[in-house]
Formats: C-alpha cells, structure tokens, sequence
C-alpha cells in the first residue's frame, strides 16, 4: 500500500509539472506574440476606435467637422496616458492645423462664388446654354468629360466641383436623373483632371516628394489611367442611355430667361476663372475676383440691393419658395462652407498630433511583409485609406503614406518614376472615395447631394488603382533587397 502511495503521488506530481509546462508554454508563445505586435496597440485600437466613429457619423448624417473633435480627443487621451502632456499634445495639434488656414480661406471663397454666380445668373445661364447644346441621351457621359476637361485646364478638382460641377448637377436635377450618378460622374471626371492636369497642386506635390518633373510624370500617369479612362466613360454612356435627360418643363431655358436678365456680361466672371486660374497666382485671386465681379452683375443685372448680397453671401442664394426655379436654382453661402473648414482644421490637427508623437513608426514594421511589386503597392492603398481616413485630407494621405513607405521604396530599388505612379494611382484617387475626406466632403456639399451615394458611380477612381495593381501581380517577382 505504501508503494501504491508513492506510485500515486508520483504520478499526481507528475501530471501536475505537465499543466505547469503547459501553462509556463503558453504564456511564452503569449508573450512572444506580443513581442510580435506592434508596440502602439494602444494608440492602435484608439485609431481604430476614432475610424469607427466617423463611420457611425457618416451613417446618421452627423457633420464630420464635430466627428473629428471627437477622433481628437480620443487620440489626445491615448497619448496622454503615454506621457504627453495636454500643452505639448495642444502645440503638436496647432503645428498640423495652421497648415489649413490656407485651404480654409479657399473653401469660404468657393462658398462666396456660389452665391454670388447663382444671383448674377451666370449658373442659370449656363443651364441653359447647356439645354440646348448637350444631348439628353448623353448627358452623364458629358457630365463626365467636361468636368475632366475643365479639372485639366484649371488644375483644381474644387474649383472644377464649384462651377461647371454646380451648373451639371442642377441640370441633372431638372432633368430628372438620379442625384447621385450624376455626383459620381461629375467627382471622378474632377478627379481624373486633378490627376493629370500640369497645373494640379496634387500632382505638383506627387512629383516633389518624389523627386520627379510633372511634365514627364503626365504621359506616365495619362498612359496608365488610359484603360480606367475608356471603361469609365463607357459605363457612363450606358447609364446616359438608361438615366436621359427628361425636362417636364420644357420651357425651363424660357423661364430661366424670364426670372434672370440674360446677357454677354454674365460670361465676364467665367472668363476671369480660366484667365487668371492658369497663371502663377494663388487660386483664391481668381476665384475672389470672379465672385466680385459677380456680385456686380447681380446688383447691376439682376437689381439685388447690397443687403440681398451681403445675406447670399452668408446663407447661401435663394429664391422665394413659389418661383418655379426655387428647388433648381440655390446654394453657396459661407454657411455651408463652416462644416468643411471646421473639417479641415480637425483633419490636420489630428494629423499635426499623430506626426508628431511618432505614431507611424510602428507601422513601418508590417511593411516588411511587402515581398513583390504587386504587394508594395497594395501596401500603399492601405495605408492611403487609413491614412486618408484620419487625415481626411488628400495631402494629409499621400504626405503621411510618403513618409511612412519612402524608406521601404528605397531598399527595393523601385524607380522615381514608379514610385510617382503609386502615390498617383492610390493616395490622390482613394481620397475622394472616403465621404467624410475632405477630397469628397467639399464637393458634396457644394453641390447639396447624400455623403456616401456617389461612390459607385465614381467608376474612374476604383478602376485606376485596380487596373494597375492587376497590371503589377501579372509581372510580378519577387523584390531583391
């Protein structure tokens, strides 16, 4: 019986150093998993947290400048608990949100331009210029193209939003098409434009960071958009020929001409817009000029009184409810230029605070997973979309994805010039896909449309970086360090 004992002891013993070798292994694989991990988890799920608030703003319509106050104090209190302290995370935040002052004056301008083009008539005009130029059953196709061509002569995807962009969806919405295609072709062919035109400031910041000329960077970037050009604008004459233009009123261009004194005048502030846009000058000269001179001609032309005019400006253009143009012809207004301002001022806040601090560090380290030409660029449009989506800047994406992958660009000896055609098929197109970006939020309330409905139909912005990341994984090999 005592040996019994003993054998039983033995055995209890050890069965009980087995669970301890197990537990003692598992809590090494434990910890060798954490090793693994990213050392800012915690800033990590605070990001993750501030995306997902945004998104919930998005869905219930909630305005994204108070959203990013939110993201900001989420982030500010996940790096407090770090060890910053509220006036270095303050300074860090200022840093990053004095750089939008800038951009903050160009949006009150754009709001300013809208009002006054729609009280001097020139927006109506152009309405109905358009009726009788533009074919009904071409309509979301044209929507398309001219707003690529004018976004390539301007050089500016607002400024483009801002005036032909007004005039096309107010059409649309006399017409009788779905707010939305029409705001998906009108966006992408903005887009298309501030990608490859030489007077873009996107494509001007492309070719800085990375180290290329914008005159040699168009061919490469015209060549490899070519493909998403062609099937774009043959979806949108397909959708032309189910959505045509169809005026219930087909005295819409009569009426306009009774309500607004029509006359070559109206066309002096266009002319000023393409005029002084191409020169070197800052884009807020030709769009403040445009817009006086606008304001002009609706005190001179249209007998607004200058208190009509100072309330346009701040409320946006009006007409009284029982003018059959009232729900066709309104909008601008610094009003609603406060959301997007306010937006801009958060996003590069927020950006100015994560730069700060280091964030993206951490992140180079998954980088190193990237083993082929295909999966560096896939690389790229993740982070252009997170980047994008904090940011919500299209500067802010590509500078912050430049930043963090130009060091993994350099070990893989990738050329200048692929490395340009990256940023330019990822950061510059993604931006405008995120509702609550700057890059889309500004057009969308420009031209009064839903924040997410146009993403399906903004064919040229998804059909460029999937194209070539395709064209990549068919060459594909893997990358010699």
């Amino acid at each position: 019986q005592a040996r019994l004992r003993k054998s039983s002891k033995q055995n209890f013993l050890s069965i009980k150093m087995k669970w301890l070798q197990l537990i003692l292994n598992a809590f090494l694989k434990y910890q060798q998993g954490r090793s693994l991990m990213p050392k800012n988890t915690e800033s990590l799920i605070g990001l993750l947290i501030s995306i997902l608030v945004i998104i919930i703003a998005v869905a219930n319509g909630i305005a994204i400048g108070y959203a990013l106050i939110v993201v900001w104090c989420i982030m500010a209190y996940v790096f407090y608990r770090k060890g910053y302290q509220p006036k270095e995370l303050l300074n860090l935040s200022w840093t990053g949100a004095k750089t939008s002052i800038v951009v903050m004056q160009i949006f009150l301008l754009i709001g300013w331009l809208i009002a006054m083009w729609q009280a001097a008539g020139i927006i109506p005009m152009i309405i109905a210029t358009g009726i009788d130029l533009i074919d009904p059953s071409l309509f979301i196709a044209c929507a398309f193209l001219l707003t690529a061509i004018v976004s390539m002569l301007l050089g500016t995807a607002f400024g483009t939003v801002g005036t032909i962009g007004i005039v096309l969806i107010t059409m649309a919405r006399a017409g009788n098409i779905p707010e939305n295609i029409v705001a998906g072709a009108i966006i992408a062919g903005a887009y298309f434009g501030d990608r490859n035109g030489p007077l873009s400031s996107s494509a001007s910041l492309v070719a800085a960071l990375t180290h290329t000329k914008v005159s040699s960077n168009i061919p490469l970037m015209f060549k490899a958009g070519l493909p998403a050009l062609v099937i774009s604008t043959v979806l949108y004459l397909i959708l032309s020929q189910w959505f045509p233009l169809n005026y219930e009123n087909s005295l819409l261009s009569d009426t306009i001409h009774f309500i607004f004194n029509i006359d070559w005048t109206l066309w002096i502030p266009v002319i000023i817009v393409i005029g002084l846009l191409p020169l070197k000058v800052s884009i807020r000269w030709p769009i403040g000029v445009s817009a006086l001179a606008a304001a002009i001609l609706a005190y001179t032309n249209q007998g607004a009184t200058l208190s009509d005019l100072g309330w346009y400006t701040l409320t946006g253009f009006e007409l009284p409810h029982y003018n059959p143009l009232a729900d066709i012809i309104h909008g601008g207004g610094l009003q609603t230029m406060f959301i997007p301002t306010l937006s801009i001022f958060m996003a590069t806040a927020i950006s100015g605070m994560l730069e700060g601090v280091g964030f993206w560090n951490d992140v180079r380290q998954l980088l190193e997973r990237a083993k082929t030409r295909s999966d560096v660029f896939a690389a790229n449009v993740g982070l252009a979309l997170l980047t994008g989506a904090v940011g919500c800047s299209q500067a802010i994406a590509v500078v912050m994805t430049h930043s963090i992958m130009r060091i993994t660009y350099a070990q893989r000896g990738i050329q200048d010039e692929d490395v340009m055609l990256d940023f330019e098929n990822s950061g510059i197109l993604i931006a405008p896909l995120l509702p609550w970006n700057i890059a889309a939020y500004v057009p969308i309330v420009m031209m009064g449309t839903s924040t997410a409905g146009y993403v399906p139909f903004a064919f040229f912005l998804y059909l460029v970086p999937l194209l070539y990341w395709l064209r990549l994984r068919n060459q594909d090999q893997p990358i010699i360090r």
